[in-house]
Parts: structure tokens; C-alpha cells; sequence
């Protein structure tokens, strides 16, 4: 029977080379067959439009300045209400996670939070704050530190006790055991966590500048989407998708370097 190689250190680089290779063809391949698609007319170009007219409509968005004055005021918000997220989601999680009297206070009020979709609390939050730039902090600050909160307090929680005892056993410091004990042991989870949360709050950015903006990448998809103009629509999208991608590309190879850290350490 054969079984899979595991690569060893010295002979990583040629199976990424190889691994990149195989999904560049296959993009390649996917960007081929859909252009002959939408070429041959098999599908309206009110329903698909090619990667040439995708392309096309890029160039222009781009030379008139509209896109980067919607890719800005996304930005804007994403920013906003991750860092928002964060400032909030892990000082919480952390007291959440380490005592525990703290968490059962907390833990049923996140849990309804979290059961509740979070889109179906953007008309709460138009009434509260009106619509503008906050509406949209606000939604984004809220999916991001659910998803922050949840995997910092399991990391926290999942911290081995015995190692904590010794720690105390030698006249530790509470900033000690944490800083040497604690964050080492949850810091995948709080990354995870951030992943999480950078996903979530990319989808609700243009969620919710979908139901109610003036500007946003959000907006031109809504826009370009009643108009017709589908190359715009993908155009969007297509910086949507490739933001994302290359915010989780960051926050994998920020976990690999934690991970040398965290083994650096113990």
C-alpha cells in the first residue's frame, strides 16, 4: 500500500513549488474555460460576463479613480471595526476564559450573541446609530469579537493547571504565569481566533454596505447589480475574494511564526 510522503524540512520547497504549480494551472484552466464560455454565448452577458470584459472594466474603474475611492471607504471600515474587535474581544476573552465566576457572567450573554445571525442585527444597529460610517463599524466590530472571544477563552481554558501550580509553587507572578504559561499555550487559538475574525468581518463589510451605503465595494456590488453591468459586479468581487485570500495568506504565516515562538519558549 502506498502512503503519503510527509516532506521533511529539507524538501518542503519542492512539493510548495509543485503544490503552487497545480493550482496556478487550475486557475488558469478555470479563467480558459469560462472566457470560451461567455465567448460562445451559452450563457447571457447579463448573467456572466468574460474575464476579458472583467478585465476591461478594471482597467476603467481603476483609471477613473472609483475603485480605490470604494476600496478606501472599505478599508476604512474593515479597519476600524477589527481593531475595535480586538481592543475589546481580548481583554474579555482573557478575563472570561481565567476566572471563572467572570465567565459564567459572560458566557450566556455571548452564547444568545452568537446564536443570533449577526446580519439580522443591522437594522437594530441603523435605528441606534443611524446610517453611515458607524452602522458598519459596529456590525464588523460585533462579528469580529465573537469570533475572537469564543477561541480565546477556549485557549485560555485548555491551559494545562499543573504547569500553572508550578508556576505559583515558585512564587510566580500572575503577569508571569500568564506571559510565560498562558499566552504561549492559547496563542494558536487567539490566531485562529483573529483569522476567524478577519474573515467574518471582510463578509460583513460588504454585507452590510449591501443593505445600506453610498460608497464601498458592498455599494458598487449592489450598484453595478441593478444596473446590469455584470463586468463591475465581478470586478467588486474579485478584489473582495483576492483581499481576503491575502489577509488569511498573513495571519497562516504569522501562526507559523508563532508556533516557532511558542516552541522557542517552552
Amino acid at each position: 500500500m502506498n502512503h503519503p510522503q510527509i516532506s521533511s524540512p529539507g524538501s518542503r520547497s519542492p512539493w510548495l513549488s509543485e503544490r503552487v504549480w497545480i493550482g496556478t494551472l487550475s486557475v488558469i484552466t478555470g479563467l480558459v474555460v469560462w472566457e470560451l464560455i461567455a465567448r460562445a454565448g451559452l450563457v447571457s452577458p447579463i448573467m456572466l460576463s468574460s474575464p476579458s470584459a472583467i478585465v476591461i472594466a478594471a482597467e476603467r474603474l481603476i483609471e477613473s479613480g472609483e475603485l480605490e475611492k470604494h476600496l478606501l471607504i472599505s478599508a476604512r471600515e474593515f479597519a476600524v471595526g477589527l481593531l475595535l474587535s480586538i481592543v475589546i474581544g481580548l481583554p474579555t476573552a482573557i478575563i472570561a476564559g481565567w476566572y471563572q465566576r467572570a465567565g459564567w457572567l459572560l458566557q450566556p450573554l455571548i452564547a444568545a450573541l452568537y446564536a443570533c445571525p449577526t446580519v439580522a442585527l443591522f437594522p437594530l444597529i441603523i435605528i441606534f446609530v443611524g446610517v453611515g460610517f458607524w452602522d458598519k463599524v459596529l456590525l464588523i466590530t460585533i462579528s469580529g469579537f465573537l469570533q475572537i472571544f469564543v477561541a480565546t477563552t477556549t485557549g485560555i481554558r485548555a491551559t494545562d493547571h499543573r504547569w500553572v501550580r508550578v508556576g505559583r509553587s515558585f512564587n510566580a507572578s500572575q503577569m508571569k504565569i500568564f506571559r510565560s504559561i498562558v499566552i504561549p499555550n492559547a496563542a494558536p487559538y487567539i490566531l485562529l481566533g483573529l483569522r476567524l475574525a478577519v474573515g467574518r468581518c471582510v463578509v460583513n463589510v460588504v454585507v452590510a454596505e449591501l443593505l445600506a451605503a453610498e460608497g464601498g465595494l458592498g455599494y458598487m456590488i449592489a450598484y453595478y447589480g441593478n444596473t446590469f453591468r455584470i463586468a463591475e459586479v465581478f470586478v467588486a468581487l474579485a478584489v473582495v475574494v483576492i483581499t481576503g485570500v491575502i489577509l488569511n495568506q498573513v495571519l497562516l504565516m504569522f501562526e507559523q511564526y508563532a508556533g516557532r515562538w511558542r516552541q522557542a519558549i517552552n
